[in-house]
C-alpha cells in the first residue's frame, strides 16, 4: 500500500546509502509510488564498490550470481567479463543500473548523515546531514553496509608518517604508482591478500605485517567465454533458485557425505577436486561434517596446511602462514590468485608481529620491537571486503 507523506514530512521514506542495497530499495519503493529521498556520502552510486578501489579488489562469489535478479531485461543486457568480477567492472555495472532505471534524480550525493532521531509521538524520523540540513519521513531505511566505515589500527603515531599512506577502504580515485617503492602493509585478511598478490610484482620491496594468518584457497578466476555467456543468460532462473536453496546463498551446496565416513583415498580425491575448482566450493561445498566435527575439520585443516607448505618454499615462512588458532573454514575464507607464491619472491618479507610487535608509526615508516622500517608507502587494510 502506498505510504502518503503528511504535511509535516518531506518524503514517504528516507534511504541512507546508494550502494547495492540502497539502490535496490529505491527501485522497489519507487514502484509503490512512494516519494523518496536518498542520501549518499560519496559522489556517485556504488557503495562498497565506489569506496574500495584498491588494486586487486574483486568478487569471490560468482559474478553472475551477485547481480540484481529483479529484472529479466537487465539480466539479459548485462555481460560480466569474468567469473569473479574486478571492482572496476562491478562499479561499471552499478552505474549501468543507475542509468537504466534513472536513479540519480532521487539521490543527493556528497551528503553524509550525522544523526537520525525518531519522534515516538508523531511517528516521524528526522535525519540531519553534516551540513545541517534535515529531512523528515515516517520510514527510514539504512543501507550503510557492514564495511562502510574504515577501521584504522590503533597504533601510536599513526598520523605522523610524512608521505603517502593509504587505507584500502578509502583508496584514491587516481592510480597509485608502486613501481620500485618500499611498501609496508598491516594485515593479512581477505582484502590484504588481494592487494598483496596484486602489487608484489611492482613494488621495490614489500613488508607484510601479520598478526593472525588466515586460511586461503585458490580463486581460479578467468574470462567468461561467449558460449558461457549464452548459457549463463539461459540459466538465470536455475542460478537464483540454487542460491535460494543453499544455506549460504552461494551456488555451492554442502556435500551430504561425511569426511569421517569415507575412505582416506576418497576424502583426499574430493578435496583435491574442490581445491582445483573456482570459488567457495571448498568452503561451503565441502563434506557435511567439516564445519561441525573437530576431527573432520582437523583433517581438512591438515590438507590445506600441506598445500601451503607445497606452495611456499621457505618452510619457516610457510608455518607462519598456517593458522594455528582456528580450523579451516571456521572463519571467513579469503580466495587468492598466487598469494602464497608471493612469499617466494626475494622482494617480499613476512613479519610476525606476535614475535616482534609494532610499537609505533614513525615519520619515516613503522617501528617494531626489533627493527625500524623505512617505507615510501604504508598501507592499512580493511577486514574482509569481498563476497
Amino acid at each position: 500500500m502506498k505510504q502518503v507523506a503528511s504535511s509535516t514530512t518531506d518524503a514517504d521514506a528516507i534511504i541512507i546509502g546508494a550502494g547495492i542495497s540502497g539502490m535496490y530499495q529505491l527501485i522497489r519503493l519507487r514502484e509503490l509510488g512512494m516519494k523518496l529521498r536518498v542520501f549518499e556520502a560519496g559522489s556517485d552510486v556504488g557503495g562498497t564498490w565506489y569506496w574500495n578501489r584498491y588494486p586487486g579488489a574483486r568478487f569471490d562469489s560468482e559474478s553472475w550470481s551477485y547481480g540484481y535478479s529483479f529484472s529479466a531485461e537487465l539480466l539479459q543486457e548485462w555481460e560480466w567479463p569474468e567469473h569473479f568480477s574486478a571492482q572496476p567492472d562491478t562499479l561499471r555495472y552499478l552505474n549501468y543500473v543507475a542509468d537504466k532505471f534513472d536513479l540519480r534524480k532521487h539521490i543527493t550525493f556528497n551528503s553524509r548523515v550525522k544523526a537520525a532521531h525518531f519522534d515516538d509521538a508523531r511517528n516521524i524520523w528526522t535525519v540531519t546531514l553534516e551540513n545541517g540540513q534535515t529531512c523528515r519521513a515516517p520510514l527510514l531505511i539504512t543501507g550503510l553496509g557492514p564495511l562502510s566505515a574504515p577501521t584504522l589500527p590503533n597504533i601510536p603515531g599513526r598520523d605522523s608518517f610524512q608521505g603517502q599512506a593509504f587505507h584500502t577502504a578509502r583508496w584514491p580515485h587516481d592510480p597509485v604508482d608502486f613501481t620500485g617503492k618500499r611498501v609496508g602493509i598491516i594485515g593479512t585478511g581477505a582484502t590484504a591478500i588481494q592487494i598483496i598478490q596484486t602489487i608484489a610484482m611492482d613494488v621495490g620491496h614489500l613488508t607484510v605485517f601479520q598478526r593472525t594468518p588466515n586460511w586461503a584457497a585458490p580463486l581460479h578466476n578467468r574470462k567468461i567465454t561467449p558460449e558461457e555467456q549464452v548459457k549463463i543468460k539461459a540459466s538465470y532462473p536455475e542460478i537464483f533458485a540454487r542460491c535460494r536453496e543453499t544455506a549460504t546463498c552461494f551456488i555451492h551446496q554442502t556435500d551430504p557425505r561425511k569426511a569421517l565416513e569415507v575412505s582416506a583415498e576418497e576424502r583426499e580425491a574430493f578435496w583435491e577436486k574442490l581445491y582445483a575448482e573456482p570459488g567457495f566450493g571448498i568452503w561451503v561445498g565441502n563434506f557435511a561434517d567439516v564445519l561441525t566435527d573437530k576431527k573432520a575439520n582437523a583433517l581438512a585443516s591438515d590438507f590445506m596446511a600441506r598445500k601451503i607448505r607445497q606452495r611456499v618454499r621457505d618452510q619457516t615462512v610457510a608455518e607462519k602462514l598456517i593458522p594455528k588458532n582456528h580450523g579451516f573454514g571456521t572463519r571467513r575464507l579469503p580466495l587468492e590468485s598466487g598469494y602464497y607464491e608471493v612469499y617466494n619472491q626475494p622482494n617480499v618479507r613476512l613479519m610476525d608481529i606476535n614475535e616482534t610487535p609494532i610499537e609505533c608509526v614513525t615519520p619515516q615508516g613503522i617501528k617494531t620491537s626489533a627493527e625500524d622500517f623505512a617505507f615510501d608507502i604504508p598501507l592499512f587494510s580493511q577486514p574482509a571486503l569481498t563476497a
